[in-house]
C-alpha cells in the first residue's frame, strides 16, 4: 500500500526537468514587469527625476542616468520637435536654428522649480 502511495506521488509531482522551463518563464515575466515602468516614462516624469533637461538648443538631452529606454525618449521627442522647427522655419522663411533658439528660450520659461536647463555656456543648472 505504501509502495502504492509512493508510486502515485512520483506521477504527480513535477520532475526537476519540468520545473526550469516553469522558473525560466516566471522568472522572466518578473523581468518583463519591473522593466515596463522605466520604458513607459514620460518627458514630463523624465524632467520632474532630474534625468532629462531643456538643453539650449531647443532640444531636450540627457542629465544623468542614461538609459536605452531614455535615449528612446529624448531620440523620440528631439525628431518630433525638429520637424515642427523645420515646418515653422519653412512657414516663415528663416532657419531652423533661429526657429530652435527661440523654442529653447520658451521651453526653458515653461520649467518648473527643479527642472533642468542648460545655460549659454552649456552648464546644467536647476530652475
Amino acid at each position: 500500500m505504501l509502495n502504492t502511495f509512493i508510486s502515485r506521488a512520483e506521477h504527480t509531482l513535477p520532475t526537476k526537468r519540468a520545473c526550469k522551463p516553469l522558473l525560466a518563464s516566471v522568472l522572466m515575466i518578473f523581468a518583463f514587469l519591473f522593466a515596463l515602468p522605466a520604458s513607459a516614462i514620460t518627458l514630463k516624469q523624465a524632467q520632474t527625476q532630474g534625468l532629462v533637461g531643456e538643453a539650449n538648443s531647443g532640444y531636450i538631452a540627457i542629465v544623468q542616468d542614461s538609459s536605452p529606454e531614455l535615449e528612446k525618449l529624448v531620440n523620440e521627442v528631439n525628431r518630433k520637435r525638429k520637424n515642427e522647427y523645420a515646418a515653422i522655419a519653412k512657414r516663415n522663411k528663416i532657419d531652423i536654428s533661429q526657429v530652435a533658439a527661440r523654442a529653447a528660450e520658451k521651453l526653458e520659461a515653461r520649467l518648473k522649480k527643479g527642472e533642468y536647463y542648460q545655460d549659454n555656456l552649456g552648464r546644467w543648472k536647476q530652475k
